[in-house]
């Protein structure tokens, strides 16, 4: 009787046991290919499981650029929060621009409005230049829902002053106006 052909090696512990045992003496795991299959096939789902959960955590918590983060979810919203009625004017000798208009809020529930993106753009529609005039922490405002609140604010840059060019408006950052705000 041929003693190899009659044992084989436990896959858990290791230690030697007859090719027949449905249980290992040493460490009373199961045997069987089907079990060792099943626990193979257990520890590849639970790793499949918490990669999937990490990806879906790390889409839902930096789905927009680092300065939207501490906006609550804001991107998602903007279109709801249009910017209407705007005008580019010039003020004083040297002229200095500023920006009028409204922020309108189409949302059920109040944002207060930190940041603009005013975009100019030439008469192929070709974008020229970009802004981003920032409300000082004094000047932020909150758009209640299914109203408007007027704004103005200096440019920093002159270079929309050319014949021809056009300018569009977007609430760049927002935050829940619900929330207590001290500008201090």
């Amino acid at each position: 009787m041929d003693l190899t052909s009659e044992t084989k090696v436990c896959p858990h512990c290791a230690e030697t046991i007859k090719a027949a045992a449905k249980i290992c003496p040493y460490c009373q795991s199961r045997q069987g290919r089907f079990v060792t299959l099943t626990h193979k096939l257990s520890a590849a789902l639970v790793g499949l499981t918490l990669l999937a959960a990490l990806g879906f955590l790390s889409i839902w918590s930096f789905s927009d650029n680092a300065d939207e983060t501490r906006d609550s979810g804001f991107a998602r919203y903007r279109d709801k929060l249009p910017v209407v009625r705007t005008v580019l004017e010039p003020v004083g000798k040297k002229p200095e621009f500023w920006l009028t208009g409204y922020v309108a809020n189409k949302n059920g529930r109040p944002w207060r409005v930190h940041k603009l993106e005013v975009r100019f753009l030439d008469q192929h529609g070709n974008l020229v230049d970009v802004q981003h005039p920032e409300f000082n922490k004094y000047e932020a405002f909150v758009v209640q829902p299914n109203q408007e609140h007027a704004f103005r604010i200096k440019l920093d840059k002159q270079s929309h002053t050319s014949t021809g060019i056009v300018h569009s408006v977007r609430v760049q950052t927002a935050t829940d106006g619900r929330e207590h705000y001290d500008p201090e």
